[in-house]
């Protein structure tokens, strides 16, 4: 398409910025709302308001000759600037610093709430693209696609980039009407409704306001495949599936390509559904928790394990991280909707690289990512009670961020008790054991009879201390590791609440908007009805979440815990019988 007007965009609210006759890729014309997404000659990309280009056919674009529209209206209140209306998640308080450990990367992620949210990354369409011009605008962005399909590098080369992420078109939103007026057919069509929420907000960025507005023109699954969200007693629940299954992660080992130019490590996946051994990279797994959060936007996905590029190699770095790794794909394969979805089980079974290149581009083009997930949830019929609902969420809202700040506190506790533990306590014993041997190696210099038996005792107490100091060095491993382990992985996953929540806060606000305007008779009162009756929808899938989440979190609390306690025991047993065999020595003196 070419500029017909300059155009200064918002580059918070995720705009880009032209000048008349510029030439951009028009990536999606199915953002709504008057809008467009477009791609400029460097790379930049973004949202443009329709009427300020014009695409070209083969005849090229008439040379406008009235002056540019206006700048499409924005629904952010004059008080709040746009930054801060991009915002994904409660900003909750700056939380403990986290421990120093090898999933520091992550940090960005675990401190979701104590930093402002970047605007959501785009997602693919959900509308095939048939016009001969979009077809060609995706073209540049698939080339990233086949670049990873066909260059699986290392893992320094495999960060993956916002255009990357990107792919052609955005958000899953139903094209605006783009019918032309009568009149001068050379003037530039598009008009910018203002009906419906803020232009560039995260829920609607993700295609929430597609889902509650009901605009989908793909195919539903059959109601035999979609996930279910019962009612039970204890409140709405996610219907557990009947093919349960775990994957055991395994034999991670060194692998090259390019005569050994460049290198990773791959570890061999083994799904029980199938016993099929899989070999993943740490860049697969990174592919499939992207695919993961774009598609599911109010399930808990938590971040992977740390991408150390320094020392990748070492065995004590590449055992600890597919101990992490193993950990993540535990609480995906218990997940009732992850665990049976199309793309975790494409990366759990698929060996043959065309096919998983198949796979891969048709997890990425997904018509139901973000938003309209919810079009494939079967949730009851009964209505809900929104103000119940919101104070649910907001007493929900306080405790995970309560939990989150205590889990924090006894991650750094128990990360400073290791140093401690393979530091000063181990001194400590070793310089206690070394000074009793040398109290043994003094009276050795005397022969007085009946000595020799003290002097034994002395250097086998002596030994004792330092064999104790050894003890605590290495305990950390059965006790204090795993557990650092498992409240890391737990402060992760409460780290993508906010975001989640902030998901159904949203639909509420839109639901209140969509009341407000069949009030006023701006919308008929069987839209409004079924704007509510979808966002109970994502009340149901929200307060789903909630009951999975607090049932995973008494499990693994109460196993971690015991796990712990009985570890200790199991180290204080250990020095309770080492004093007690020096002790004997000291009978026969």
């Amino acid at each position: 398409a070419k500029g017909l007007y300059d155009f200064d965009g918002d580059k918070a609210g995720g705009e880009i910025s032209f000048r008349a006759d510029e030439i951009l890729t028009i990536i999606s014309q199915d953002v709504g709302e008057g809008w467009w997404e477009a791609k400029k000659a460097n790379g930049e990309q973004g949202f443009l308001p329709e009427a300020y280009v014009q695409l070209i056919t083969n005849s090229g674009p008439p040379e406008p000759d009235f002056p540019p529209p206006p700048a499409p209206p924005s629904s952010f209140p004059a008080s709040i600037p746009q930054s801060q209306s991009v915002q994904s998640h409660d900003s909750w308080d700056q939380p403990t610093p986290p421990a120093q450990d090898n999933w520091g990367s992550q940090q960005s992620n675990t401190e979701a709430w104590s930093q402002p949210a970047q605007p959501v990354p785009p997602q693919q369409p959900a509308v095939a693209q048939t016009s001969t011009t979009n077809n060609q605008a995706g073209l540049p962005q698939q080339q990233s696609y086949e670049d990873w399909d066909d260059d699986w590098d290392d893992d320094e080369s495999s960060t993956t980039t916002q255009e990357e992420l990107a792919g052609p078109g955005t958000f899953g939103l139903s094209a605006p009407n783009r019918q032309k007026p009568s009149g001068d057919p050379g003037k530039p069509t598009g008009t910018v409704s203002k009906r419906f929420g803020s232009r560039f907000s995260s829920f609607a960025k993700m295609g929430g306001d597609a889902f509650l507005l009901g605009q989908n023109t793909a195919a539903v699954p059959d109601a035999d495949r979609k996930p279910k969200v019962i009612e039970s007693s204890e409140g709405p629940l996610w219907l557990q599936p009947d093919n349960q299954y775990t994957c055991v992660i395994a034999s991670p080992k060194k692998e090259s390509k390019l005569k050994g130019l460049k290198s990773f490590i791959a570890y061999q996946i083994t799904p029980t559904f199938s016993n099929i051994q899989v070999s993943r990279r740490y860049k697969h797994f990174d592919w499939l928790h992207e695919r993961l959060v774009e598609k599911f936007p109010c399930i808990q996905v938590p971040p992977l394990p740390d991408k150390q590029v320094s020392g990748r190699y070492e065995d004590d770095f590449i055992m600890g991280r597919m101990r992490q790794l193993q950990q993540w794909m535990n609480r995906m394969c218990r997940h009732p909707v992850v665990s049976q979805s199309d793309v975790f089980h494409h990366f759990l079974t698929c060996t043959d690289e065309k096919k998983w290149k198949i796979g891969k581009r048709n997890a990425e083009k997904d018509p139901f990512n973000g938003g309209k997930m919810f079009f494939t949830v079967d949730v009851p019929s009964t209505p809900l009670d929104s103000k119940d609902v919101e104070a649910k969420l907001e007493v929900f809202s306080k405790f995970s961020r309560n939990m989150y700040e205590s889990n924090s506190q006894v991650l750094n506790v128990m990360t400073e008790n290791i140093k401690k533990h393979q530091g000063p306590y181990k001194r400590e014993f070793q310089k206690i054991g070394h000074s009793i041997t040398n109290l043994g190696k003094a009276f050795e210099m005397d022969a007085y009879p009946g000595s020799d038996k003290l002097t034994a005792a002395l250097r086998n107490t002596g030994q004792t201390y330092d064999e104790i100091g050894t003890l605590y060095d290495e305990q950390p491993k059965f006790d204090s590791d795993p557990l650092t382990d498992a409240l890391h992985e737990w402060k992760g996953l409460l780290s993508t609440w906010p975001d989640n929540i902030n998901v159904h806060k949203s639909a509420m606000s839109k639901v209140k908007e969509v009341q407000k305007a069949s009030d006023e008779g701006k919308m008929s009162e069987s839209e409004a009805q079924g704007v509510v009756n979808r966002a109970d929808s994502i009340s149901y899938v929200t307060l789903a979440e909630i009951d999975h989440f607090h049932k995973g979190r008494v499990n693994d609390y109460r196993v971690m815990m015991k796990e712990y306690l009985q570890a200790q025991l199991e180290f204080y047993k250990k020095i309770t019988n080492k004093v007690e065999d020096t002790l004997r020595y000291y009978d026969d003196v």
